[in-house]
């Protein structure tokens, strides 16, 4: 017997199937998504592979060469199914990787070990040295304050608990053992899966409304003539509150029913632990829980749980679309339009395409939730290519938040020059005399975004990034602030004159999650907030905890930026306020009116959830503009409408699609050679082969908006085409050039950033 192999780390010019012989030994063993060890090339040391195929026979012309033997199976049982390998495939096609890089994205850690295991762990060394650090801003990085701050908070962790929970690099633990900030440790670690949010989900009579029974009814009618190769796709629209989550469970229920399994994807785990709880409560032992948080030995428990069929149901954010479940009847997105879905490392695959393509190969149901469908969905939906189901109206008494909109210029004519509008400071006295609560949504974290001399204009940027340091204040020290790189994290001490004239008149400018902070303590006194964001949700269970405390009423209102406007289901709050909705409009993005609209959207769909009326108040000083007032409407159509004719207009997706190449180096010079040469290389493609590339548009090449991050000069090229496939063979032409040493290239699609 044979078997064909994907070598794990081949280089593209090695990226292909190769035909070993199965050892009499291991014929009952060997199964399509096994580990084996090879012999390849002329190395000394067998290398890894994958298993794609096991062939009784191969090609006559085959037997002519010399065959080589499978060394040794690593892992008793698959790592992958078969269909996993065929979305590898596809992966290697869209995304301009190897097999073996695709197949490494899909599996966790390798764990071979059984039972517990004994993992290196880290503490401070000296706490109280650490402590005093803190206060005087003696760290120069970011990833040492979140290590610090978080080993200050749980006394000791696991290295890869470390690396998970502050997403650091094992580089940083390095440095900080090296420096003595750090003692390692042996510990022993025992594997036990997650569980999800500790949220409790009270028992109650589920009563569907007519358009949820209708919604359910439409999906469970496709489950019956659902095949391979045919995509039965769904886009459920409805309002925040509408019920859509019920509509999934009941859904999913029908199709575990048939002994099927289920996959759901959320956009973060950690943000939406209600419907965590409520997957766990429905559906119990038989749901697995996947997400970026979990330690090593977590995920490949999980992992190897789900292969073995145990778990029917997995519930996971962007990389659980790799769950290995068998049998597959049900993908659920959640928020299909969250940006989330789509990495931005290599392969830079988006989950919803992946989702696509599994139910195409499985022929399960694939279902799109959101009350904000991206325009690509709805466009989708209006042409035929997938069937349209919405829930209008709130389950519930409250109906749909009463929102208005501040002119903030207005405002500042009365001689009213605060954070808070005066709208929004009565709102929320009025909130808190009634003992209910407020959440306040203001997407910059940070105390003020940029410090500027008022002698030259001078704005104070990172030395390794041309971007504006924003200014934080040092929780463990008042009045000891410091400027931080958002980019790459490197903290800086605020300066006291102006590095370009050495005047002293340095100002900040813009308001951060920081500052609505502290003004809301002098202001609503003795109220209570707690802030959310990226400098307080480092640890683990950061989110957990903090969205616990809140929804016990530990504190009256929740701060924070857009990671508190993803599907949390307070029925307390009844007031959400969106302190600047204009900086959500003012980047350099073809999607940020639809980014703006959609964040809009769902924030305001936080308040009035529960039994009590919401109140939605909107800071802005562009009150007309349509995004702004077609989310304070709730007036999807007329923002599709709206969008969907500039999109058209500009020739962006979903009418036409954007092929970025991206080169970065040390050296300014050396990217911008290697660019040239590499425009110069694809025009000539292009006049060569007109038929492949007879819509493509390549632009000239140019500096990259953000033209340094981290030490790292950029340059960028950027080609258009209503034909994705020609942009397809265009990047991959740009992927088989030849590459200059220290200059990196990504290749990307439709990418979800430009900078």
């Amino acid at each position: 017997m044979y078997a064909e192999v994907w070598i794990e780390e081949a280089t593209r010019r090695f990226d292909r199937d190769w035909t070993y012989i199965i050892p009499t030994a291991l014929e009952d063993k060997i199964k399509p998504g096994c580990l084996v060890e090879v012999p390849f090339a002329r190395r000394k040391q067998p290398v890894r592979g994958y298993v794609y195929r096991v062939l009784e026979d191969i090609q006559p012309t085959e037997k002519n060469i010399e065959m080589r033997y499978i060394v040794g199976l690593l892992n008793p049982r698959p790592l992958l199914t078969p269909e996993l390998l065929e979305v590898a495939r596809e992966m290697r096609r869209r995304y301009f990787c190897s097999r073996g890089r695709a197949v490494r994205t899909m599996l966790p850690a390798l764990i071979t070990t059984v039972g517990d295991k004994k993992e290196l762990a880290a503490k401070l060394t000296n706490p109280d040295e650490i402590l005093q650090m803190l206060a005087e801003d003696e760290f120069n990085s970011l990833a040492h304050i979140r290590v610090s701050e978080f080993l200050l908070q749980h006394e000791s962790a696991t290295l890869s608990e470390i690396r998970q929970a502050c997403q650091v690099s094992t580089g940083i633990l390095t440095y900080m053992k090296n420096k003595g900030l750090l003692t390692y440790f042996p510990q022993t670690t025992k594997r036990e899966l997650s569980v999800g949010s500790n949220l409790q989900i009270e028992e109650q009579v589920i009563t569907l409304t007519s358009e949820q029974t209708g919604a359910v009814e439409s999906i469970s009618s496709s489950l019956a003539e659902a095949k391979s190769g045919h995509l039965t796709e769904f886009l459920l629209r409805g309002v925040t509150g509408s019920g859509k989550t019920e509509v999934y469970l009941q859904a999913a229920a029908q199709v575990l029913g048939q002994n099927k399994s289920v996959l759901i994807l959320v956009p973060e785990i950690a943000l939406t632990p209600l419907m965590v709880a409520r997957v766990n409560s429905r559906f119990q032992k038989d749901v697995a829980i996947m997400h970026s948080r979990l330690t090593p030995a977590e995920r490949y428990e999980t992992w190897q749980r789900i292969i073995s069929g145990e778990k029917k149901i997995v519930v996971g954010a962007r990389s659980a679309i790799f769950a290995p479940l068998s049998n597959l009847g049900l993908i659920v997105i959640d928020e299909e339009q969250d940006q989330s879905y789509k990495s931005e490392t290599s392969p830079r695959y988006h989950a919803v395409e992946l989702a696509r393509i599994r139910s195409l190969l499985t022929g399960s149901i694939l279902v799109l939730g959101s009350a904000t469908p991206s325009v690509e969905s709805s466009y989708r939906a209006a042409e035929g290519r997938s069937s349209k189901l919405e829930l209008p109206t709130r389950v519930g008494e409250a109906g749909m938040a009463e929102v208005g909109i501040v002119d903030l210029r207005a405002e500042r004519a009365a001689g009213h020059k605060l954070l808070f509008s005066r709208p929004l400071i009565e709102g929320l006295r009025r909130t808190f005399d009634n003992n209910e609560q407020a959440m306040l949504l203001i997407n910059r974290r940070g105390f003020s975004t940029t410090v500027v001399c008022r002698d030259c204009g001078y704005s104070v940027i990172c030395p390794n990034c041309d971007i504006a340091l924003t200014a934080h204040k040092n929780p463990w020290q008042q009045g000891k602030d410091h400027l931080i790189c958002h980019y790459c994290g490197k903290i800086y001490p605020l300066p006291a004159v102006c590095p370009q004239c050495k005047g002293d008149e340095l100002d900040t400018y813009g308001a951060g999650t920081q500052q609505a902070e502290e003004l809301f303590q002098e202001l609503f006194s003795p109220a209570t907030a707690i802030r959310m964001d990226l400098d307080t949700t480092s640890g683990r269970f950061s989110h957990q905890e903090i969205l616990e405390a809140f929804s016990r009423h530990e504190y009256d209102c929740l701060i924070g930026t857009q990671m508190i406007a993803k599907g949390h289901d307070f029925h307390n709050v009844t007031l959400v306020g969106i302190l600047s909705a204009d900086r959500m409009l003012a980047q350099s993005d073809y999607r940020a009116g639809e980014h703006a609209f959609q964040l809009l959207t769902q924030a305001a769909g936080r308040a009035g959830r529960g039994d009590l009326p919401g109140r939605v108040i909107i800071q802005t000083v562009q009150p007309d503009d349509i995004i702004i007032k077609s989310a304070a409407r709730q007036d999807y159509e007329t923002f599709y409408t709206h969008e969907i004719d500039f999109r058209q207009r500009a020739e962006y997706p979903p009418f036409g699609h954007i092929g970025l190449i991206l080169l970065s180096g040390r050296g300014e010079k050396e990217v911008r050679i290697q660019m040239d040469k590499l425009e110069q290389f694809l025009r000539a493609q292009i006049n060569h082969y007109p038929g492949n590339f007879p819509t493509v548009q390549l632009l000239a090449g140019q500096r990259a908006p953000l033209a340094r991050l981290r030490g790292r000069y950029r340059y960028r090229l950027i080609a258009k085409s209503p034909s994705k496939e020609e942009l397809t063979m265009l990047l991959r032409a740009a992927d088989s050039f030849r590459r200059q040493a220290g200059v990196t290239t990504v290749l990307d699609i439709d990418p979800y950033s430009m900078l």
